[in-house]
């Protein structure tokens, strides 16, 4: 094949290749009526904003808990550790993390309160209604 010829075959194939792409297209089914047409479901994209915010504060106060339950098991095996020292460098070193862990975990608790204190006013205001009898 020459090069003068080169591009024209290239465009057929293209052109036939498409062709046969639209013939595709053309043969899937309809879609399903739109969405507006159809009952909303109940998913997190219809909480309103303060339901949103609501639901982060409860997401960091879990978080946060477990982050906790963590550093109190931690804090628990550093106890441990710290009684069955062999030399004087892994007692000091046991200890050393013990009181590490005992501030951390202090201080944890802390930030646990502030975050379920803010938790309890985000939510407040999502208050539910009051149920019809």
């Amino acid at each position: 094949m020459n090069r003068s010829a080169r591009p024209a075959a290239c465009a057929a194939a293209f052109a036939c290749a498409l062709s046969a792409t639209g013939a595709i297209a053309q043969a899937d089914p309809p879609s399903s009526p739109p969405t507006a047409t159809r009952p909303a479901p109940a998913t997190p994209g219809n909480l309103t904003p303060d339901e949103k915010r609501c639901n982060a504060g409860l997401r960091r106060v879990d978080r946060h808990q477990q982050k906790l339950a963590e550093t109190k098991r931690l804090h628990e095996a550093a106890r441990k550790t710290a009684g069955t020292c062999g030399s004087a460098r892994a007692c000091e070193q046991a200890s050393h993390r013990e009181r590490t862990l005992d501030a951390r975990s202090r201080n944890e608790e802390r930030q646990l309160a502030r975050l379920e204190a803010e938790a309890r006013s985000l939510c407040a205001a999502v208050a539910p209604a009051p149920r019809p009898r």
